[in-house]
């Protein structure tokens, strides 16, 4: 089970002195404190809190109580943006899994047990969190999965069954009576997505996972526009892009299209509004040796859309690399 919170939290106890507290909001890499929160068996959320975000400057000037209030605001932001992302890119993940090489069981729920988190964050925990002092329980519930279907509620307790597994039947404790998950997991793509503190907006991947800022995410709109962000960054992984470059990014551009097809979600009103959506990128992506400049991604987008609204299927693969031609 993922350690859901770091030990650098010990700062918002006075756990840790002035000169081991973050002495800038530069020191991304090896300053900030660390909350990684496990949103559901393929996403996971990890924060980074610096002192830009207002919760801490200092050890020495937090009490007890100010320590729990942090810790309230902190969780619930993140709660907030990674139930979000858990929606969206379950959606995405279900609807395209018959395109990735990796799939897993999804049920729509995260789980955590209380040794996830340091000693000293038991209280917090147990404070502000759907969780017990014994056993595994469910943390969160994505609306409309399998889990939300069959009753499954943040705070219930695992007795038995979990991971999930075809040979066995996951039972739960309501906390009034014991009840059977009868719903199988959906098959999704296994390409998990982070939540990263920082003030810069971005996306990315390693090929492997997905990284969205939270600057990015407090400035999309609605949810096909988030839908596009987290697409676009899944083709390549889907395409296994180990190259950045002008095609690569074109080629992601508008397999994220078809991705949200797939997945229900509106692509002309995504493509209408993605010039306004990413103005606050035209300077970066001008200077970018790696990504073209936005008059370029446009042109494409509305290209790949043009193509897409002459498709009738209703499931759409990627077509063969190289097959497109780019402006």
């Amino acid at each position: 089970m993922r350690k859901i919170f770091a030990l650098g939290l010990f700062c918002l106890l006075g756990g840790c002195t002035e000169t081991n507290a973050v002495a800038s909001p530069q020191a991304a890499t090896d300053g900030n404190i660390t909350v990684e929160v496990e949103v559901d068996p393929e996403i996971n959320v990890e924060a980074e809190i610096s002192p830009s975000d207002g919760l801490i400057s200092s050890a020495s000037n937090i009490d007890n109580a100010d320590s729990y209030s942090a810790f309230g605001d902190i969780l619930a932001r993140h709660q907030q943006m990674s139930a979000r992302v858990a929606r969206v890119s379950r959606a995405l993940r279900v609807a395209n899994a018959p395109l990735c090489d990796l799939t897993r069981a999804d049920l729509g729920v995260s789980t955590h047990d209380l040794d996830d988190y340091p000693p000293p964050l038991h209280p917090l925990a147990l404070h502000f969190l759907p969780i017990g002092e014994d056993g595994d329980y469910i943390r969160a519930v994505v609306p409309g999965s399998p889990a939300d279907l069959a009753g499954v509620r943040a705070g219930d307790r695992i007795v038995s069954g979990w991971p999930l597994s075809e040979d066995r039947t996951l039972i739960l404790d309501s906390g009034q009576a014991l009840f059977d998950v009868k719903q199988p997991g959906e098959i999704a793509c296994d390409i998990p997505t982070f939540v990263i503190n920082d003030d810069r907006p971005n996306a990315s991947t390693d090929g492997v996972e997905i990284d969205l800022s939270t600057a990015l995410l407090s400035q999309v709109g609605d949810d096909s526009a988030l839908a596009f962000i987290i697409a676009h960054e899944m083709a390549h992984v889907i395409r296994g892009h180990s190259r950045p470059g002008w095609a690569a990014e074109l080629e992601a551009d508008a397999d994220a299209l078809i991705l949200m097809r797939n997945a229900g979600f509106d692509v002309v009103g995504t493509v209408d509004g993605w010039e306004a959506g990413v103005e606050i990128h035209r300077k970066s992506q001008a200077e970018s040796p790696t990504h073209p400049p936005i008059r370029v991604r446009l042109a494409n987008l509305q290209m790949a859309l043009a193509d897409l609204e002459t498709k009738t299927a209703e499931f759409l693969v990627l077509p063969p690399p190289g097959s497109r031609e780019f402006r």
